[in-house]
């Protein structure tokens, strides 16, 4: 009898854990699509962002900072056809793809340059194969993605240095997805931020901000210091 009820109660945990099992992946998939886990512009929200504001009037000035192969930049180029899109790439071998794909769009530019809080030069952590998630945060890669990359010395300048250049008054949408360092490259726009000169502002968050120490609510106390309200992306 005691071999009867042992056997009845592993198959009722087998069963149950199975079930649990199940239960559990569902929720997981519920969470992701709750979190937004989704890198495709058009089912993440990020092209419906675009699509709504281009009913508002006034955008002359875009941002796309972390433009990789270009698919952001023509997306906005086809929603803002009377903007300028800027379209900045670290990587040198990126930035190529970045001009096939961008360069003949009369209203894109495109930069070989990355933004930070500093001029100079910055380590970026590069596979030719995972363009997308190259990044200047250390040991990213090999923790979350599970890849070596190569290593690729890279010029930086910050926004605020491009815009004067440039003679950039204001920016009516400045995207940010730089792979951990969208803290850095606003704090290069703080001149321009003090002086409430860019309006609307996209930026990726994500597991990375765990290394960097730069938090959600380090996003928050900073924006919201120069009057700026924070809302998540959804589909």
């Amino acid at each position: 009898m005691k071999r009867i009820i042992v056997s009845l109660l592993a198959k009722l945990m087998r069963s149950r854990s199975r079930f649990s099992s199940r239960i559990d992946a569902l929720l997981v998939s519920l969470h992701k699509e709750y979190e937004n886990l989704d890198y495709d512009f058009y089912g993440n929200g990020e092209a419906a962002v675009l699509r709504k504001l281009s009913e508002m009037q006034g955008f002359s000035t875009i941002f796309d900072v972390g433009a990789n192969k270009g698919e952001w930049s023509l997306i906005a180029s086809e929603h803002f056809p009377q903007a300028v899109i800027h379209s900045f790439e670290i990587v040198p071998q990126t930035y190529s793809r970045l001009v096939e794909n961008c360069g003949h769009r009369e209203n894109t530019v495109c930069h070989n340059v990355g933004l930070s809080d500093i001029e100079g030069t910055a380590t970026v952590f590069f596979s030719p194969d995972k363009s997308g998630i190259a990044t200047c945060v250390p040991k990213f890669s090999e923790q979350y993605h599970k890849y070596q990359p190569q290593k690729v010395e890279a010029r930086v300048s910050t926004g605020d240095m491009f815009c004067a250049d440039m003679g950039i008054e204001t920016i009516d949408f400045l995207k940010i997805d730089v792979e951990g360092y969208e803290h850095k490259v606003l704090k290069g726009f703080e001149r321009m931020l003090k002086r409430g000169k860019i309006k609307i502002i996209q930026f990726e968050y994500g597991y990375i901000n765990i290394d960097t120490h730069f938090l959600l609510k380090d996003f928050y106390d900073y924006l919201q210091s120069f009057e700026m309200k924070i809302g998540k992306i959804y589909p």
